[in-house]
């Protein structure tokens, strides 16, 4: 992954993206496994995310990298 330069894999990311945070980062509240999941768009270039510790946290998409996109098709 570059940080500082968003590819177009990480342009495109969605609310419920499987994606990881950067090892750049040291912060509380990021899961010892770095996977989270885009809760939602916070601003033009940053996203919310959540991840098991239930603790919402917001990251410039520099920051983040796709693991598994989102299924768009939920079948209940």
């Amino acid at each position: 992954m570059n940080i500082g330069k968003a590819s177009k894999l990480d342009r495109d990311i969605q609310i419920g993206d499987l994606v990881r945070i950067s090892e750049m980062v040291h912060q509380d509240g990021i899961p010892e496994s770095r996977v989270v999941v885009v809760l939602s768009k916070s601003t033009q270039d940053s996203y919310n995310i959540i991840g098991n510790h239930g603790k919402v946290l917001r990251f410039h998409e520099s920051l983040i990298e796709i693991v598994a996109k989102a299924q768009e098709d939920y079948t209940i």
